[in-house]
């Protein structure tokens, strides 16, 4: 397991945090760390694990302290408006921050993306028909619900929208595919690289990084020795139609290795992936991907910190991994939708 942070920067060298979140601020992170918050008590019988109380003050007796009942960690946002309620530096989705990935930096082909985020950061749009490109946030995370809706604004071109997760840098990420029809990549060299309709999910861990191997395997519908694995593929192979809503809901819990897919057109569930499994990366940034389909907006994004799962999925689960996460059936809502009291 990666979690994509070199040992003389990594303040849990034995145990992958990609977050490298330090609550107390001590150099040793979280993930191993016994005093998350460093008030004397141990994490295993901290009342408020993320919260300086070394009191252990707990009115109602309930097990949960005094100062933590409503807000888990101390970033002053409160439980029901934080999308990352043990992550003090994360309460609100947000790609206003965002970064540019160049998957095809010298290649003349095609121009790269043009990208332009609004909405406070909770949309993105893409304007050009252009080599492959990644616009990724700034915000690291482990395990992580991730959704949006995407459209493609136009009848012209047949080519690939996706999504990224556990972004760790421009070699090695998780990516959604979705190609509306079969095609050959222009560009014969290195190799011929075949594209299927439908969607696939992908591991990519390249060698080479960025460039003409990394974008014609990043095309290909299969596996590519030291570039791109395929994970999963739709076997529908039904492509994305233009000027349709789509809605996708991404699960990934690098804890057990899980990655879970659904895709909504409308009301209706087009696509379960079913629970994939993989550990190559333990997490990172979330983004979108597009490559040689312009007019793509993907919109009404959110993301949330996550190690739980919800009942019908857990109990999916083989018995061995059970043991690791808990069952969480809560109903999330947007948190770019809820006013926050504090600033009216």
């Amino acid at each position: 397991m990666c979690d994509g942070v070199n040992d003389e920067r990594d303040n849990c060298k034995y145990e992958p945090n990609p977050d490298q979140l330090d609550t107390d601020r001590d150099g040793l992170g979280d993930k191993c760390d016994e005093d998350i918050d460093d008030d004397g008590i141990p994490n295993d019988r901290d009342n408020c694990v993320y919260r300086y109380n070394p009191d252990q003050a707990d009115s109602d007796r309930n097990g949960i302290g005094n100062i933590c009942r409503h807000n888990t960690d101390p970033d002053d946002v409160p439980d029901n408006f934080d999308n990352c309620p043990n992550n003090s530096l994360i309460y609100r989705t947000d790609f206003s921050k965002y970064q540019t990935v160049i998957l095809d930096p010298i290649g003349e082909s095609q121009i790269d993306p043009n990208w332009v985020i609004t909405h406070q950061g909770a949309e993105i749009s893409q304007t050009m028909n252009s080599d492959p490109g990644l616009a990724v946030g700034h915000d690291v995370l482990t395990g992580v619900d991730y959704e949006g809706t995407f459209f493609v604004d136009t009848e012209i071109d047949d080519d690939y929208v996706g999504i990224v997760f556990s972004y760790q840098d421009n070699r090695k990420f998780y990516t959604v595919m979705w190609k509306k029809n079969q095609q050959t990549y222009w560009q014969p060299t290195p190799f011929r690289a075949v594209a299927e309709p439908g969607i696939q999910i992908k591991l990519v861990e390249s060698e080479t990084g960025p460039g003409t191997h990394m974008r014609n395997a990043l095309w290909h519908t299969g596996d590519t020795p030291k570039q791109v694995k395929l994970l999963w593929v739709d076997p529908k192979n039904v492509g994305w139609k233009e000027r349709t809503p789509y809605r996708w809901i991404l699960i990934h819990r690098p804890l057990i290795g899980l990655i879970r897919l659904n895709i909504f057109e409308g009301e209706q569930m087009i696509v379960d992936s079913g629970n994939i499994y993989d550990s190559s990366l333990t997490g990172g940034r979330v983004g979108v991907l597009c490559f040689s389909q312009e007019a793509i907006r993907w919109s009404d994004l959110a993301y949330r910190c996550n190690d739980n799962l919800r009942e019908e999925i857990y109990n999916e689960l083989p018995h061995s991994l059970r043991g690791r996460v808990h069952i969480d059936n809560t109903i999330y809502q947007h948190i770019q939708q809820q006013p926050f009291p504090w600033n009216n």
